[in-house]
């Protein structure tokens, strides 16, 4: 049988968020160990699954918006600790923490990252999808932001990280063409926060993976884009 279905971007993280709990390393990270959910509009619907309900507070702190790329000061202080002289995303709280399930919230960044070991999960939205299945992130901070800690401590810990990510956020070039041309130092003039790209180098789940996962069809993007998304 053949079907052909359209999704609303809010409905694609839905898919995409009940596919990625449903993947083998997130339930046993679930089970035995530590997941840890950066909140984003991609992993709203995951954390919702796990928490029952709606998370709840700020969600977004870095965002694309018709004005230009945009950081939010007031969801930067409401999730973040301040440490007299010391500053950066190493020192952010807003991600969620499910240890053996039960969620926590109120470490530092740094600390997380620095507890995680291999069996553990860290999932994070990204902000581009190119035609090679790589994904990438939009930086606004000069140290590499919360993504390039992460990137870091995955590589030293060997904790797996997990992109969910809709197919609204292809784009046409690699992501290491796009990573080339941005670049927030370099950027003279910019429509709202000037920003970088950085490749995350995890596991990228789209609508067709997560189509595949919990149903075993084969799902065929024939359009993007539309009214009243």
């Amino acid at each position: 049988m053949r079907a052909q279905v359209v999704l609303t971007p809010a409905e694609s993280k839905k898919l995409i968020s009940k596919a990625v709990l449903q993947m083998e390393p997130v339930k046993k990270a679930l089970r035995d160990g530590l997941l840890v959910v950066h909140p984003s509009t991609s992993t709203y619907f995951i954390l919702e699954e796990l928490l029952g309900e709606s998370p709840g507070g700020v969600q977004v702190v870095g965002i694309v918006v018709p004005r230009g790329t945009c950081l939010s000061g007031r969801a930067l202080d409401a999730t973040t600790y301040r440490v007299p002289g010391k500053t950066g995303a190493q020192y952010s709280a807003n991600h969620w923490t499910f240890r053996q399930g039960k969620p926590e919230r109120g470490a530092y960044l740094i600390d997380t990252l620095a507890e995680m070991k291999p069996g553990d999960v860290y999932i994070k939205g990204a902000n581009a999808l190119d035609t090679e299945g790589k994904a990438g992130v939009l930086l606004a901070q000069r140290d590499g932001g919360t993504i390039g800690r992460t990137i870091g401590a995955s590589r030293r810990n060997g904790f797996q990280i997990i992109v969910p990510i809709g197919l609204d956020k292809v784009i046409p070039v690699p992501i290491r063409v796009a990573a080339a041309a941005a670049g927030a130092r370099r950027t003279d003039r910019a429509m709202g926060v000037p920003v970088s790209v950085m490749r995350v180098p995890g596991t990228v789940v789209t609508e067709v993976d997560a189509f595949q996962m919990l149903s075993g069809a084969q799902a065929t993007p024939l359009a993007a884009g539309g009214l009243n998304e």
